[in-house]
């Protein structure tokens, strides 16, 4: 007589409720993600001892350092791509002021006014500069982006602020 294969144990409250026998939580009642990290002691020491200073768990001193390390990113790339615009023109400026000649920037901004079909009402998204008036637009702001029937390759984007669209 062959032997018997010895029994499974009932495990279907288990599979009923998920983990430990209960039901899954709610999506709204469900916790952040869970991402792990291997770190240096020395900056294990650091990390509890800066939570502890401001009161709050490692968890969300971390979870708070990586967010306001993304958002300032964010904007150092806004910011530099702004001040590189700026820099160019000026280094335009100076050399055509050094050669004797008039304001290229403004001949250019007049070529690129004329090319300009319409305007449309926009908020803001990546900082720009007005046209006419050199003035940072930043992210979030209201500005006007100039419309043309030209190929975008052949027109860069030409932006105005509130300020110089009530003066056309």
């Amino acid at each position: 007589m062959p032997a018997k294969p010895p029994e499974k144990p009932d495990n279907s409250s288990r599979k009923l409720g998920g983990r430990r026998g209960r039901k899954p939580a709610a999506a709204e009642e469900r916790k952040d993600r869970v991402i792990q990290a291997r770190v240096p002691e020395d900056l294990e020491t650091t990390l509890k001892e800066a939570a502890e200073k401001r009161r709050m768990s490692v968890s969300h001193l971390i979870r708070n350092v990586l967010e306001d390390t993304f958002t300032l990113v964010d904007h150092i790339v806004a910011d530099s791509s702004a001040l590189v615009g700026q820099v160019s023109r000026d280094a335009r400026r100076v050399a055509a002021s050094v050669r004797g000649e008039g304001d290229p920037v403004k001949a250019s901004a007049e070529e690129l006014l004329e090319n300009v079909d319409a305007w449309q009402d926009v908020v803001v998204n990546k900082t720009c500069v007005c046209v006419e008036c050199s003035k940072e637009l930043k992210r979030g702001q209201r500005a006007y982006r100039g419309l043309s029937a030209l190929p975008a390759k052949d027109v860069p984007p030409v932006w105005l602020c509130p300020d110089c669209l009530e003066l056309l």
